[in-house]
């Protein structure tokens, strides 16, 4: 046609399929992740696991949401070691990547030593963990999973509400010595004012106490009607177990969802050494029916990583984090973002936990503790997780 041959077109349209694909490599932008972990400190055994689990969902983002928004997410693990002087020289040679858009941290040394220089250099966090009271308004960090207070004040309501004596439900608050463990025990003590309800034993355990029998010891001394154990992945098994030869009532524990029932389970606990004890949660886990397990599953077997509590403390923390890009990126086209606006829409949206939490809304300004809305009682009970509550809302 026109006087072209078969190769002078042939070659033509190779042109044009590599010019295009040179467009759409163009209009593709590539942004970078970094993920703070603890490969060395009180949660080593954690950090692969979450890594693992960080790493399968940003690679989900990227070859489908992020594929068809036109953004490619590089993620880069380092290890902090739980460590507040690590955390800020981590975080200053991340900083020397210009592609950087966002942070997910993992403990409380973490956002101590960041939560003053995020708004100064324009990177937004989102935190892979509870929320603290020495969190300050107006900070870049934003937590999905909100106050741990608020779980263990709702918790305690749950109890009273079959709550039969005049005198006040006597509870012992057991976390591990360190500032997430101080924290949560202050906050704890603040949200139950008013309550029908005293702390008669608040106890802090080393994270590398390999004996455990005097911390128990002081427990039953105390008497409580209700414990609360939210220690480490070492810690608590060994407290169960010591609670359990001690004779003590395990009806009367509830465990946080940092080391949750399932987690326990994972750990190779025998199941006897914590039957009766509850878990009070945010995290839908036992539902193997939402978005979210339906993302983890579809996926699992390219990565080393496990559908427990300590693993999903950080899926919903990710996934706000590539919700918020993608939303960012739709408003500015093929433009390029940044930190900025990924902090703009992490501020002003309200985000689904895909089944896996419930609503979650942020209110840095006045309140950055605010994320979950709700939690839920779970129980082992005949070698099983079963759940024995309804959604409990959480305080604003």
């Amino acid at each position: 046609m026109f006087g072209l041959s078969r190769r002078t077109l042939s070659v033509a349209a190779l042109i044009m399929g590599m010019g295009i694909a040179n467009l759409q490599a163009q209009t593709t932008q590539t942004y970078t992740i970094v993920s703070l972990l603890d490969y060395s400190g009180p949660f080593a055994n954690r950090g692969k696991p979450v890594e693992q689990m960080q790493r399968l969902l940003v690679d989900w983002f990227n070859e489908t949401r992020g594929a068809q928004a036109g953004i490619k997410l590089d993620f880069k693990p380092i290890d902090t070691g739980y460590d507040q002087a690590k955390t800020v020289q981590a975080y200053e040679r991340a900083l020397e990547d210009k592609s950087l858009i966002g942070i997910v941290t993992f403990g409380s040394p973490n956002v101590i030593a960041l939560q003053n220089r995020l708004a100064q250099d324009k990177i937004p966090a989102v935190h892979g963990g509870p929320s603290y009271s020495l969190m300050k308004p107006g900070n870049w960090v934003f937590t999905p999973l909100g106050d741990y207070a608020r779980y263990f004040a709702a918790a305690t309501k749950w109890r009273l509400s079959t709550w039969t004596e005049s005198r006040p439900l006597k509870i012992a608050f057991v976390t591990f010595d360190g500032s997430s463990g101080r924290d949560w025990a202050q906050a704890f003590q603040t949200r139950i004012k008013g309550m029908n309800a005293e702390v008669v034993l608040t106890e802090f355990v080393s994270p590398r106490a390999l004996d455990v029998s005097a911390n128990v010891a002081h427990i039953t001394a105390a008497a409580p009607d209700l414990v609360f154990l939210a220690t480490t992945d070492q810690l608590q098994p060994a407290l169960l177990k010591e609670l359990k030869a001690s004779k003590f009532d395990m009806s009367r524990i509830v465990n946080s969802q940092h080391e949750g029932l399932s987690l326990l389970d994972l750990l190779g606990v025998p199941k006897d050494a914590y039957e009766g004890t509850y878990e009070v949660t945010s995290q839908n886990y036992a539902d193997q029916g939402t978005d979210a397990y339906k993302i983890y599953q579809s996926r699992q077997s390219k990565y080393t990583t496990r559908w427990s509590a300590d693993t999903l403390l950080h899926y919903s923390s990710m996934m706000v984090l590539l919700d918020a890009i993608e939303r960012a990126q739709a408003k500015v086209g093929k433009a390029r973002i940044n930190g900025t606006e990924v902090f703009a829409e992490m501020r002003a949206g309200s985000f689904n936990g895909y089944g896996l939490l419930g609503k979650i809304q942020f209110d840095i300004d006045s309140d950055p503790t605010q994320g979950a809305d709700s939690v839920v009682m779970l129980q082992q009970k005949g070698g099983k997780i079963t759940r024995v509550s309804d959604s409990i809302p959480l305080a604003k």
